[in-house]
């Protein structure tokens, strides 16, 4: 029997990936239930975050879908998801700072 080295190591990293998809995703659902002391929304703290470390150059928008939130370098752009954009959940405050983090 011949086995293609190509797919002997992809195999691992397709079911690695989607694990962590998984994890990532199923992590974000569960603290999406616990709301923030301090009831700021994901735009409010990416926005704060921005402008406290002077750069009020770099835009936040609001995008759909789920979990696509990121920052696009070439536009100097955060897009975060509707949920995290307008919530107040501990995982919507972690995403936008996380976001915010890859522009500075």
């Amino acid at each position: 029997m011949f086995y293609d080295a190509t797919s002997i190591l992809v195999l691992p990293a397709l079911v690695f990936a989607m694990y962590a998809q998984y994890k990532v995703s199923s992590t974000f659902k569960r603290y999406l239930r616990e709301r923030s002391y301090a009831g700021f929304t994901g735009h409010q703290v990416a926005r704060r975050i921005l402008d406290e470390n002077g750069m009020r150059d770099v835009s936040v928008e609001r995008v759909g879908g789920q979990l696509g939130d990121h920052y696009d370098p070439r536009s100097k752009t955060v897009r975060l998801s509707n949920e995290v954009y307008n919530g107040t959940s501990v995982a919507a405050l972690g995403v936008a700072a996380h976001e915010v983090g890859h522009a500075t």
